[in-house]
């Protein structure tokens, strides 16, 4: 089975990833917060399962396993509530999907959505795949649902999956009397703040992060003074789940330099020019002015660093290779320092996908004065 996962980007949805990897092999995340970002990351799952099917149907063929029988896919959909519009979209695209352009069934598709928000009661009432239970967190309804349905992959983490699920669901629905409410209130607070990778740029990364941060739960869970032992080495286990020595580096210079390894590694991706100049263009990473100097000085052959924000604001470094006030002037009605300046973007607008930022910004470049 191929799982794609669309979840929340609290301690709850991603607890709900944490859990669900324990019972696929094959299984792919997805995160976003409420609003466009769903439709967007709907979309993102949509094109993924349709494009094979894109490609044999106009082959002439089923698309089918070794067994010939059809691909079985699970999207599954957790503490995020749909609206009915979202969810008539996603039930439509599946059926149509599922047919393929001949009418021959194609993907064996099934739909999973798992909330606890009362605010989805009307998407709830319409479709039979969407599981509203205001009663447990998600976690908890996702964990419990799987293991009725799956089997876990490791039977031995059964004990430690259980007691996270315990501390999730406690702070999450917030019920103070329970026990793990306090470790609870530590491991919401963690996941919050943990923001050091850029999801929009780190995707992956920033997944695996959080990941990485709540398996360090295990050495805490059962401790009896959980809250604050967990509470007091969360600094030390960031530094580690970086990649960083603890006791040789600063927190700053761990993440610095863990951030422009995962830049290098996309350097053709997001690659940009401006006249002769060539630059790097990140989006939303905020507070450029180290990183982009590391950057710079590890990666000669890019003359300047540019970090736009969701509204547009835009950030420019340089390392004297490009005077990149007279960019800021000339592309952004901005200006500064040849080495650092700022702007602004005319017209631009807010989207989930990189590609859609780079367009905007190459444009942006190729202006004229």
């Amino acid at each position: 089975m191929q799982v794609f996962h669309l979840s929340h980007i609290d301690l709850d949805g991603y607890g709900c990833q944490y859990l669900a990897r324990e019972f696929f092999e094959d299984i792919t995340f997805f995160n976003a917060n409420y609003g466009k970002e769903i439709m967007v990351r709907l979309q993102d799952i949509l094109r993924l399962i349709q494009k094979p099917a894109d490609d044999l149907d106009r082959l002439g063929e089923k698309f089918r396993t070794k067994n010939n029988k059809p691909e079985k896919i699970l999207i599954l959909i957790t503490d995020l509530n749909l609206s009915l519009q979202e969810s008539k979209f996603l039930q439509e695209s599946v059926d149509s999907i599922r047919l393929g352009l001949n009418g021959n069934p194609i993907k064996e598709i099934e739909i999973l959505l798992l909330d606890h928000h009362i605010s989805g009661e009307e998407s709830a009432k319409e479709f039979s795949w969407y599981h509203l239970d205001i009663t447990r967190c998600a976690s908890k309804i996702t964990y419990e649902t799987l293991k009725s349905r799956f089997n876990l992959l490791n039977p031995s983490n059964e004990k430690f999956l259980t007691s996270l699920v315990q501390v999730i669901n406690a702070v999450d629905i917030w019920r103070e009397n329970d026990e793990g409410f306090e470790l609870g209130k530590v491991a919401m607070g963690m996941i919050a703040s943990s923001n050091e990778l850029n999801r929009f740029m780190f995707d992956t990364h920033n997944r695996s992060y959080k990941f990485k941060l709540l398996d360090s739960l295990k050495e805490f869970i059962h401790l009896p003074d959980a809250p604050v032992s967990f509470d007091n080495a969360i600094f030390r286990l960031k530094k580690i789940a970086l990649g960083g020595d603890p006791n040789q580096d600063t927190m700053d210079n761990i993440i610095s330099l863990a951030q422009v390894k995962l830049l290098e590694s996309m350097k053709e991706k997001c690659s940009v020019t401006y006249q002769e100049k060539q630059g790097f263009l990140s989006y939303s990473m905020g507070g450029v002015s180290v990183l982009a100097n590391l950057f710079l000085r590890r990666n000669p052959e890019f003359d300047f660093y540019i970090d736009v924000n969701s509204k547009g604001n835009i950030s420019l470094r340089a390392n004297g290779k490009c005077d990149v006030s007279t960019l800021a002037q000339h592309c952004f009605n901005g200006g500064g320092h040849k080495n650092a300046s700022g702007g602004r973007c005319d017209g631009f607008r807010e989207s989930f996908l990189y590609e859609d930022i780079k367009t905007q910004i190459s444009s942006a470049l190729k202006k004229i004065k």
